[in-house]
């Protein structure tokens, strides 16, 4: 029997380690759990960045083609699309800011007296009243609380977003100016055998990102204006504050149109149930228009979602992540599908490639 060195620990029953290198193992456990709770803690500062990384993919991306159309410095250029981006919002809030202020105070004012239409209509039926019982037990009903929990939690979250935003955009613009010193720094991180690898990962789930950003922009474009025209036709109060909003909520996937809906329907209830009808049939012909027509044209099938993962993810990036990860869960899982596409089906499985990568 071999004599055991008291600065030696028995590793496996085979062999023995020696005292210092298992406590530097023990040692880089423990920060890697350490980091692995602190990311767990900030994973709202996570979907900040990768917000600002989405962002700056489409910065950098318009600013590449101003290079190559002017031949200006890639610097100025990125400089010069974020001034013109901001100029033509302020332009639009200043054009359109008193109206659309005004129609979105009338949704606030009008969105609650649609919900008490609701809740006594139900009133009138005993399976409804049931209902609105068992509900109230639960704590989930009741016009005052509602309207006063619903304003609360819009403004808190407007107010955080506001600041949100201001630091996406800032990181955003320096990911832009500087792209090739911080995607240095990531490989520099991974051992050299894997460098090539992870940088075609790199470039692969760039071009998918940048293609499901346009396509989701062309989509909000269209739903927002035909929305709106929609509203204006059916003769719905506050028609341009409902169509911006179902513009901007058509950033979440199939879940956004939902909630595109309610506050519309909840405005036609006021001047009517046949107007409620009309809204809602009208949402439904326009989210089909652009389920079968507008996103296939503008979306290649590797950049859409799955209308079941779509749903899933939204609602599973929500629980983890919160308010953030509902408006990223889409490009999240875009990343993940591209991660197992490229890491697991074609390097593990040896399958044909089916996601192209357009090379700067």
């Amino acid at each position: 029997m071999p004599k055991l060195d008291p600065h030696t620990v028995e590793l496996n029953g085979s062999g023995y380690l020696s005292l210092g290198a298992f406590t530097g193992r023990l040692i880089i456990i423990v920060i890697v759990a350490a980091v692995a709770v602190a990311l767990w803690k900030l994973t709202a500062i996570l979907a900040l960045l990768f917000g600002a990384i989405l962002i700056s993919i489409g910065l950098l991306a318009a600013a590449r083609a101003v290079v190559r159309r002017t031949g200006a410095r890639e610097l100025f250029a990125v400089i010069g699309i974020f001034i013109a981006v901001v100029l033509a919002f302020a332009g639009a809030f200043w054009f359109f800011g008193a109206t659309t202020v005004s129609q979105i105070n009338e949704v606030i004012r009008m969105a609650p007296a649609g919900y008490q239409l609701v809740m006594d209509r139900l009133n009138e039926y005993s399976y409804g009243r049931q209902f609105l019982e068992q509900a109230r037990g639960a704590n989930v009903l009741g016009a005052t609380g509602w309207a006063t929990s619903a304003v609360t939690a819009v403004v808190g979250f407007i107010t955080r977003g506001l600041a949100y935003t201001v630091i996406t955009l800032f990181v955003a613009i320096y990911l832009a100016v500087q792209p090739d010193r911080y995607r240095h720094i990531c490989l520099r991180l991974v051992p050299p055998k894997f460098r090539l690898r992870t940088e075609h990962l790199f470039d692969v789930t760039t071009n998918i990102l940048l293609r499901w950003l346009i396509g989701q922009l062309v989509v909000m474009g269209a739903i927002g204006i035909l929305s709106g025209l929609g509203l204006w036709a059916l003769g719905i109060d506050a028609a341009f504050a409902l169509g911006l909003m179902g513009g901007l909520l058509c950033f979440i996937p199939y879940v956004g149109a939902v909630m595109a809906a309610v506050p519309a329907t909840l405005v036609a209830l006021t001047q009517g149930p046949l107007y409620a009808v009309s809204v809602v049939l009208m949402y439904m012909a326009i989210h089909f228009v652009e389920g079968d027509f507008i996103t296939p044209l503008v979306q290649a099938e590797a950049t859409s979602l799955p209308p079941v993962l779509a749903i899933l993810s939204t609602v599973a990036c929500g629980i983890l992540i919160g308010a953030p990860g509902i408006l990223l869960a889409a490009p999240l899982t875009l990343v993940l599908m591209t991660f197992i596409e490229v890491l697991y089906v074609q390097e593990g499985l040896g399958a044909t490639p089916e996601l192209t990568v357009r090379h700067k």
